[in-house]
């Protein structure tokens, strides 16, 4: 049907109105409905679904490193996994951390601006009694940290932090950093409270203490990386950095295995019995000529020519040609 209607159609659909046979209740049209949705201007969306999937999967590969090196540092076993991803602002981020609380501002260079770790001081006081000999089970007070239980929490910030830099070298190469140390929430201003960030939490346990760990990065600070955070471009990337690694990891066990190597003076050809009749001082003629090359064998394969001699004390061979038959092996 047509948007204007002609003025024949519109005098036959006044008679048809007059004569009782349209009814004006049947050809009314309903004003379309109107899709509104919410949006809440102090919230805007910065990460999509995506991103934040790919964030978890990335953070997986944290909980793998850190879990093992501080088993190793604290002879207990950790487990680390996480617990969500999500964005909101910084604000809602520093009004959800109790006080005191640690918390370290951190740098991920090259990248500009800071992120913030926090862990719960729950967790950290059984770490700090686990490294001056405890079996991790004290439980004082919730405090500020002294001088001395921040020393002792340096090495594991460190091995925190080191993990953090691993996860995240898929997307951009960095190094993390600790720069500040602080204990209440209300000093930690990294960014505006009104600037969108992503929440990264983990799920921390140490025997039979448990805890969270949490990495805040400011969305401003990942704009420049903001585009390699897809699923599809972090998981191209890992799979490339992983066959790297494979390899160099490869080559590195392979270069320190020990290959028997073997140099062949020359060969014979003995009946049984000559074999049974020899004794002391009897020689066997071999089918070399003097002076001429000895075959080097690597396992059994026959690789190299090589001319005998001594050095220093030593017998040795120096090798003067490659096989040219590198299949050929001995039997």
């Amino acid at each position: 049907m047509a948007d204007v209607l002609s003025q024949s159609e519109i005098d036959a659909l006044l008679s048809a109105l007059s004569s009782g046979d349209v009814d004006a209740d049947e050809i009314r049209e309903e004003a379309p409905s109107q899709v509104v949705r919410p949006f809440d201007f102090t919230r805007p969306s910065k990460f999509s679904k995506d991103q934040l999937r790919t964030l978890r999967m990335m953070h997986e590969v944290f909980c793998r490193t850190a879990q093992t090196q501080l088993s190793a540092l604290l002879r207990a076993v950790v487990e680390i996994e996480v617990a969500s991803a999500d964005q909101m602002a910084y604000g809602e981020f520093i009004n959800s951390m109790p006080t005191p609380t640690l918390i370290n501002v951190v740098t991920m260079e090259p990248l500009e601006g800071n992120a913030v770790v926090n862990v719960d001081l729950s967790i950290v006081f059984s770490i700090i009694d686990r490294l001056v000999g405890g079996p991790g089970t004290h439980r004082p007070r919730l405090r500020e940290l002294t001088e001395i239980e921040l020393a002792l929490t340096g090495g594991i910030t460190d091995v925190l932090l080191g993990a953090f830099s691993e996860a995240w070298e898929t997307v951009a190469p960095m190094q993390i950093r600790s720069v500040a140390t602080e204990m209440n929430p209300q000093f930690a201003q990294v960014v505006p409270h009104s600037d969108m960030v992503v929440l990264i939490t983990f799920e921390m346990r140490i025997g039979k203490a448990s805890g969270t760990l949490a990495l805040c990065v400011p969305y401003i600070v990942l704009e420049p990386v903001i585009g390699r955070l897809s699923a599809q471009s972090y998981l191209s990337t890992a799979a490339a950095v992983a066959s790297e690694e494979t390899r160099d990891d490869i080559a590195e066990r392979l270069s320190v295995v020990s290959v028997p190597v073997a140099a062949e003076l020359g060969g014979t050809e003995l009946k049984v019995s000559d074999l049974l009749a020899l004794s002391v001082g009897d020689v066997i003629p071999l089918a070399a000529a003097p002076g001429g090359d000895v075959t080097v064998r690597v396992g059994r394969r026959v690789a190299f020519r090589a001319q005998p001699g001594t050095r220093g004390r030593r017998a040795a061979v120096q090798i003067t040609g490659v096989c040219d038959d590198p299949e050929r092996t001995t039997e």
